[in-house]
């Protein structure tokens, strides 16, 4: 088997400030022909500069290609000018990105978008094809990743399809001009578990049938241990480890290979952390809560239909609960904690805090002392023009402490965090992803709250760096009595994190208990659903998942159709 992608001794540095900083150091990697090869390691690892060496998008300057090479198909990339690079973009090289919504261009329908590349290939081969026969090949390609209804779906703009559509055609835009190598980064990070199975088994049916190789680039060690033959483990720009899938996950050698492993939650076996706690006195009371959406169309704004999502829930969290709420993309789960926040309200139903009405004190000093949010993304919920300082100010000036407090009270919040208190002066993009977050939490708990809600905490955060927050809020919650409301489709996390969850569909929860009831003895089918597809790492804890078959599966999610938010 000949090597389509092959790298040799690469070393690159970054100039600023009139340093010099090296981040990879002698990189060697190779994907052959029909092969899946992996590239994980944690944030900061190097696995981005590399990917953007192989493509071709490197910023130069600063980025420095010091030495080594990099060819593909035989033909040395770094000795190509930048036209016959750009050539083999999309048609040798193709890329799928993390997040499908920020690949699209919004205000333009998917047929304009998937036009555009098929025209500017086109271009760049001295090819001609007619309107029709592109329209054609833009069909015959969303027939491959599985979108059936595909002049829907090119007649849609993005905001119309749900994310697991967005991603399809996203991979049918990669493979528009039937590309050799495929580079996957993080494919499946922005999706839902059972939205994310299928799109990781569109992926190696692609391989299989269309004889694409497949570079995977993830911090998802589950999702490797899906879809890749081999694994090359990076730490700090070095290749520490290299081998077959089963010789890196039976029998990983380097030591942060094994930390990495060892990092990852465990969804079942002796190493499970369980939460055996029962919260002495209700703290949230929600009350047969139903919330409906009107759906508008026409000149004058008509309603035109409804959503239902949130459907007669009734849920009670008591104090120190660690309490999970699971489920799809659009199950409701969204929906639910906005209530919860005082942000919309119920149509039908009561939410009581502390056995006060949130409808009697929502958006009150009171009821923002008693409950806050940490967002899933702290790269975008810090503003990037305020230093981490003026962040924690907010809040503290909204609850009337004085400028002498407030400074003395952003010092305490930043050393309850595991921060130095040196970062008070810097700003979002100076911070790593795990500080960021920290400094999320210590503006969440710069008022003292009694409620937490944890909206997809970690998603964005490799698993060392979700190792070490989920540390400090278990921390935080021993010392200051906290009750959070974690609301994850991460359901490894949560049967390590959570004593108590609740799984929701179509706006309904189908499912509620002790996580140990709920993970060991699921009894709705779509809780088995979603446990059967959550990526492991290890044929231990495979073989404890529960059993669902194709047809019982696709049975299961056809009823599963996102209704709400």
């Amino acid at each position: 088997m000949s090597a389509l992608l092959d790298i040799r001794d690469l070393c690159i540095g970054f100039k600023a400030y009139g340093q010099h900083r090296r981040v990879l150091h002698d990189v060697s990697m190779h994907v052959d022909e029909g092969e899946r090869v992996s590239l994980i390691g944690q944030s900061g690892s190097g696995k981005t500069v590399t990917m953007r060496a192989i493509i071709g998008t490197l910023p130069m300057p600063p980025g420095v290609i010091e030495k080594g090479s990099i060819h593909y198909g035989g033909q040395s990339l770094l000795d190509l000018d930048l036209i016959e690079r750009n050539r083999l973009k999309g048609t040798g090289i193709s890329i799928v990105l993390q997040d499908p919504m920020l690949s699209f261009n919004p205000v333009l329908t998917i047929r304009r978008q998937m036009d555009d590349i098929l025209r500017y290939a086109d271009r760049r081969l001295g090819r001609s094809r007619s309107k029709a026969e592109r329209e054609g090949h833009m069909l015959e390609t969303l027939e491959k990743v599985r979108l059936e209804e595909g002049p829907r779906v090119l007649d849609s703009f993005p905001m119309m399809l749900s994310g697991g559509m967005r991603q399809r055609v996203l991979i049918g835009m990669a493979l528009l001009n039937n590309p050799r190598l495929l580079i996957a980064d993080e494919p499946g990070t922005a999706l839902d578990v059972t939205t994310q199975d299928e799109i990781l088994a569109l992926l190696n049916m692609l391989v299989a049938e269309e004889g694409l190789s497949l570079l995977l680039i993830t911090h998802n060690l589950g999702v490797v241990r899906e879809m890749a033959d081999r694994v090359y483990v990076m730490e700090r720009g070095h290749i520490v480890e290299s081998g077959t899938r089963d010789a890196i996950f039976d029998t990983p050698k380097h030591p942060y290979t094994k930390k990495l492993m060892a990092a990852v939650p465990p969804l079942y076996g002796d190493h499970v952390k369980t939460l055996a706690y029962d919260g002495p006195n209700p703290m949230i009371d929600i009350n047969h809560v139903s919330k409906t959406f009107a759906l508008r169309s026409g000149w004058f704004g008509r309603v035109t239909a409804s959503v239902r999502a949130v459907d007669d829930v009734s849920l009670t969290i008591n104090q120190g609960d660690i309490f999970g709420v699971a489920g799809e993309s659009g199950s409701g789960k969204t929906t639910l904690a906005k209530m919860v926040l005082g942000l919309t309200s119920p149509n039908d139903g009561t939410i009581a805090i502390g056995g006060r009405p949130v409808a009697d004190f929502a958006g009150s000093q009171d009821f923002r002392k008693s409950i806050q949010i940490v967002y899933q993304n702290p790269g975008s919920s810090l503003n990037p023009r305020r230093t981490v300082a003026d962040q924690l100010a907010v809040p503290l000036k909204f609850t009337g402490h004085d400028r002498s407090a407030i400074n003395a009270r952003i010092d305490e919040l930043l050393t309850l965090v595991d921060l130095p208190t040196s970062y008070a002066s810097m700003y979002p993009h100076e911070l790593s992803g795990g500080q960021k977050q920290r400094v999320a939490i210590a503006r969440a708990l710069s008022v003292s709250p009694q409620i937490l809600v944890l909206d997809e905490p970690t998603s964005a955060l490799d698993v060392l760096v979700q190792s070490t927050v989920i540390d400090l809020l278990h921390r935080l919650r021993r010392e200051f009595d906290l009750t959070y409301v974690f609301i994850s489709h991460d359901l490894s996390l949560m049967r390590n994190f959570c004593n108590r969850v609740a799984i929701m569909l179509r706006g309904r929860v189908v499912e509620e208990g002790h996580v140990a009831e709920i993970f060991d003895a699921p009894s709705h089918p779509y809780t088995r659903a979603l446990l059967a597809a959550i990526p492991v790492i290890s044929s231990k804890e495979e073989a404890l998942k529960p059993k669902v078959s194709k047809d019982e599966r696709e049975r299961v999610l056809a009823t599963s159709t996102a209704l709400g938010g």
